[in-house]
């Protein structure tokens, strides 16, 4: 069954932990699997298979999606694997509107945005990013292992019509296969009004390792060849922009965001913790550490023993940084399906 919507005033204290940062953010993975296998995420074969029982249930989520807007709860955002193939995706978006979180995202490839843009809106998201990391379509292919880049533009138009606030395309840095194309990308966002952003290639298990050493581009060296074509102004960040640098593209509405997990790390003010599909609440992208919930939900545990595992877990055991630099070894362990992101 279902939780009743949590009222604003019997919301608790934020999570915080040790380092003073008060964590607000959850993203929340809701299956392993994706419709693309892109070569900086996922092994060439696809993603293992994990056992269904193995996997949070619909009210499993509604319960933690409860829990976590006690906590103090501000943002959430549904990712996978790919999120759209989920079928219980729109009920989970209902469901954080319900307890009354009020940033609701969906991280997506877009490959199935066209026809669930509508009621995605409907549902209650009002942040959308989405993947495109290439406006070639022979080269889109071949970062996405077959990936259809005509219906991904296809479903970024719908978004558009639909009026689904605050659109984002994520462009994951690849020299080889996109560092000539950078202008061009931010053109086509500002052809469709929405944002964009870049982001540096991360350590995360062997695919993303590969990648990193293979295709590394810097966000500074991004910035510069875009600038090159578009000047791009310092933009003020509103207060849940998240880590990117932004920039506006003068004349336009779309701004130029910089995420930068390598060349300028910003874990001194990390708000996120992750939730698996198998109920593990992880600290860090770049780290294993965290607390499985799962057999709490399924022992019998009630939600003040639950809330109270989450806040001593994220005080005693969310790092103060991560090692993607200093120790890439600790990230490459990391299966980034299973994660999230």
């Amino acid at each position: 069954m279902l939780l009743p919507a949590i009222s604003a005033t019997d919301q608790e204290a934020d999570l915080v932990d040790q380092f003073g940062r008060h964590i607000s953010y959850l993203r929340v993975s809701v299956t392993e699997h994706c419709n693309f296998r892109c070569e900086y995420c996922s092994p060439e074969e696809g993603t293992p298979y994990f056992d269904r029982d193995d996997h949070l249930r619909v009210e499993e989520y509604d319960r933690l999606i409860g829990l976590f807007a006690h906590l103090g709860l501000r943002h959430i955002r549904f990712t996978g694997g790919e999120p759209l193939i989920y079928p219980h995706l729109l009920p989970l978006i209902e469901s954080a509107k319900r307890h009354g979180i009020g940033k609701i995202s969906v991280s997506t490839n877009g490959l199935l945005l066209g026809r669930l843009a509508q009621k995605l809106l409907a549902a209650g998201v009002n942040n959308l990013n989405v993947s495109m990391d290439s406006l070639q379509a022979g080269t889109f292919a071949a970062i996405t292992r077959g990936g259809d880049l005509l219906r991904v533009q296809q479903g970024i138009e719908e978004a558009v019509q639909a009026g689904i606030p605050r659109i984002k395309i994520n462009v994951v840095l690849l020299r080889q296969h996109n560092g000539a194309e950078l202008p061009a990308l931010v053109a086509y966002a500002i052809g469709k009004g929405v944002d964009i952003r870049f982001i540096e290639t991360m350590p995360l298990g062997l695919a993303g390792s590969a990648a990193q050493d293979g295709q590394y581009l810097s966000a500074e060296e991004a910035r510069q060849l875009i600038a090159e074509r578009y000047p791009l102004e310092p933009a003020e960040a509103q207060a849940d922009h998240g880590p990117a640098r932004l920039f506006l593209v003068p004349g336009t509405q779309t701004h130029v965001g910089f995420i930068t997990p390598i060349s300028d790390n910003f874990c001194a003010t990390c708000n996120r913790v992750r939730l698996t599909a198998g109920g593990r609440l992880v600290y860090c992208l770049g780290q294993e550490a965290g607390i499985d919930l799962l057999p709490l939900l399924r022992g019998g545990q009630g939600d003040g023993s639950v809330a109270e595992a989450v806040r001593r877990g994220i005080w005693q055991d969310k790092p103060q940084k991560h090692f993607f630099v200093s120790d890439p070894g600790r990230s490459a362990r990391i299966f980034m399906m299973r994660l999230g992101g």
